[in-house]
Order: C-alpha cells, then sequence, then structure tokens
C-alpha cells in the first residue's frame, strides 16, 4: 500500500504491505475557508489590527479567502511575524502587511509587549496544534509567544512537570493566558484544520478543539510511522518532536519509531542547537540555565531512552545520528528497513500522516 505523508512542500511515499499496516490515521481533507474567509470579514468589524500569529496553510487559506473584504489599510491594519511569508500566498495583501515589533526585554518577573498591543484593539488569527507544554498552542499562545517578552522561560518555569500533555490546560497555558489576557481589546480565533485543510475557527482552547476532531482509539504497537504534517509543522526539528509526542501513546516501550519531517531550517530552538554543540546539557538543567525550547531536552532524551528512532530528513548527519544519536535514512525505503530490522519482518506498524492532527483516546 503507499501512503503519503507531507513532507515540507510536497510529500514522501511510504510503502508498506497490508500485512505490516496497523492503524492509518489519516485525516481525510475537509476544507471550509472561504466560509471561514467570509465569517473573518464579519468578525473584524471594529477591530483595529489584524495579528497573523504564524504562516501555516489552513491560516493563510483563511486570510487569503477574507482577504478581498478587509476594511482599507487605515481601518484595520494586517501585522505578522513574517510580512513576506503573508503576502507571497496572498497577493491581495501586497505591501499592506506590517512587521510585529519585537517585544522589549523583559526585567525579572515583568512582562513586556509588542508597542502594537499596548493600546487600540487587536484580533489574534492562528492554526491550532497540539503541544506537550501548553496542551494545545491556541490563538492566546500564538500571540504570547510573538509579542509578549520572556512568554517562553516563564512558561518553561511554571510547567510543574516535564511529561508531555496533550488538549489539556497546562499551568503552562494558564500562565500565558494570564499575561495575553492583559492586551488591550483582545480577541481570539483558532483554526482547526482536516486533512490540512482549515475547517472550523473556534475562540476557545484544546477542550473546544479536540471536541472538532475525530479521536481515534490504537493498541501499542511494536512500530509507528509518524509525519508531523508537511509545511508549518516540520521546517524545523524542535517541531516534529513536539509534535511527534502526541503519538507515543501507541508504541510499546522500547519499539520503533520513524519521524519523517523535513527539517529545513534545521534544528529549531536554542536548547536543541546549545545540547547538539555540546554547550548544554543535564548539568545545565540542574543548575537552573534556561534557553528557549529548554524543555525539548527532556523529550529528546526519554525519546532516545525508551525507544529506537529512525528520522527522514534534511537534517544534517552530524546532528542527527552523531549529536541526537537517532538512526537516518536517504529515503523511506531504507528507513522502513531498518526498523523492520529491529521489529522484524511481520511486524505491525500504525501510521499517522499528520501528528499535527492526532487525538488518540
Amino acid at each position: 500500500m503507499e501512503i503519503w505523508l507531507p513532507y515540507g512542500d510536497v510529500e514522501s511515499l511510504v510503502t508498506l504491505q497490508a500485512e505490516n499496516i496497523g492503524e492509518l490515521v489519516d485525516p481525510a481533507p475537509e476544507g471550509r475557508a472561504e466560509e471561514l474567509g467570509l465569517a473573518l470579514v464579519e468578525r473584524l468589524r471594529g477591530f483595529e489590527r489584524l495579528v497573523v500569529c504564524d504562516s501555516k496553510p489552513s491560516t493563510l487559506k483563511v486570510v487569503r479567502a477574507a482577504a478581498p473584504g478587509l476594511p482599507p489599510d487605515g481601518q484595520t491594519k494586517v501585522y505578522a511575524r513574517s510580512p513576506r511569508s503573508v503576502e507571497d500566498v496572498v497577493p491581495e495583501l501586497k505591501g499592506r502587511v506590517l512587521k510585529v515589533s519585537p517585544p522589549p526585554t523583559p526585567t525579572v518577573g515583568e512582562a513586556t509587549f509588542s508597542p502594537e498591543l499596548e493600546t487600540g484593539t487587536t484580533f489574534a488569527l492562528s492554526t491550532g496544534e497540539p503541544d506537550p507544554l501548553f496542551g494545545y498552542v491556541d490563538a492566546r499562545v500564538a500571540l504570547g509567544l510573538s509579542c509578549i517578552g520572556g512568554v517562553r522561560k516563564a512558561a518553561y518555569q511554571a510547567r510543574g512537570r516535564d511529561e508531555p500533555a496533550f488538549f489539556e490546560e497546562t499551568p503552562s497555558y494558564a500562565l500565558v493566558r494570564s499575561l495575553v489576557e492583559r492586551v488591550s481589546g483582545a480577541a481570539f480565533g483558532t483554526i482547526v484544520p482536516r486533512g490540512g485543510e482549515p475547517f472550523s475557527v473556534i475562540e476557545g482552547g484544546g477542550t473546544e478543539a479536540r471536541a472538532l476532531l475525530a479521536p481515534k482509539e490504537v493498541s501499542p504497537a511494536k512500530g509507528i510511522v509518524v509525519g508531523a504534517g508537511g509545511r508549518g509543522y516540520d521546517e524545523s526539528f524542535s517541531h516534529v518532536l513536539r509534535l511527534s509526542l502526541a503519538a507515543l501513546r501507541s508504541v510499546r516501550k522500547g519499539g520503533d519509531l520513524l519521524l519523517v519531517g523535513e527539517c529545513r531550517e534545521g534544528l529549531g530552538s536554542e536548547a536543541l542547537h546549545m545540547l547538539a554543540t555540546g554547550r548544554a546539557g543535564e548539568g545545565a538543567i540542574r543548575k537552573g540555565f534556561y534557553a528557549d525550547g529548554m524543555e525539548e531536552i527532556a523529550y529528546l532524551n526519554a525519546l532516545r531512552e525508551d525507544y529506537s528512532v529512525t528520522l527522514l530528513s534534511s537534517l544534517p548527519e552530524l546532528y542527527a545520528s552523531a549529536s541526537f544519536r537517532f538512526r537516518t535514512a536517504k529515503n523511506s525505503a531504507e528507513a522502513l528497513q531498518k526498523v523492520f530490522g529491529s521489529t522484524g519482518r511481520g511486524a505491525k506498524l500504525h501510521v499517522f500522516t499528520r501528528a499535527c492532527e492526532a487525538l488518540l483516546a
């Protein structure tokens, strides 16, 4: 059977015999971009700015559908972390998307905000996804990560535990929500995708999102194949790592993971880069040292200790193999050969084409 997993802007073909396929978790595309775009135009009436918090395909499809009906520049200004990434997909907004100013460097115990958020009214839009630290990254968390200084460190310190949590209101989520509540006149729209297409827009967080996803009940298998979700989800190893954890309950401890993600932008977090280059380790964690993404060191260590991991990506061998001690492969056939070398040729593998939409019962 041929299974196509999103891989950056393209797809990677994974070929499995029928007897080797356990559960195939492959959400069917169900898009409502035009409908959601019209609803966004109505929702934005009276707001001074729209902050596009990410560049995921679902987000940009809704923005493009809304673009013809957006109020003229000057009534509703459009901001983004990366204006070019928005304008490349939404040419109707060419020259109109402003860059969100970085927040001032915070002092101890203080939250600082991007200047654009200090006054007026703001509508934040993003596509949601499960996350091991926040439980669910909705538009509130996305706005906080984009526009509030020191929020990542504060969220890490508030976590309470290193074990991943998904679709819960974690202490880290609650902390970010409390900070975002200080933003003047803010409202939020979180896009919930199905099969990579924008399906619904919600105002709440993980509890509301999970009600729109189909939970999958699977018995733990000897191995799993996990695709992060392609463009918007697998640009960095950091993103692939965080999303892959959502599928771990479907594999036996000591089993095999095949992670599929392009990682064209490299490692993605400061902590992972420091770990890979020998500048951070367990000693630094014990001493209270912090770098952005520090929680990912715990996730990576647990992954390496409990499972055998094969990575199919464009990540340099120096990082993937030498630093992280993963097996690597040049293509999916070689990757599967290594997995079956551990599990046995008759093993069944669960396949998740989009970990960004995975919800296990």
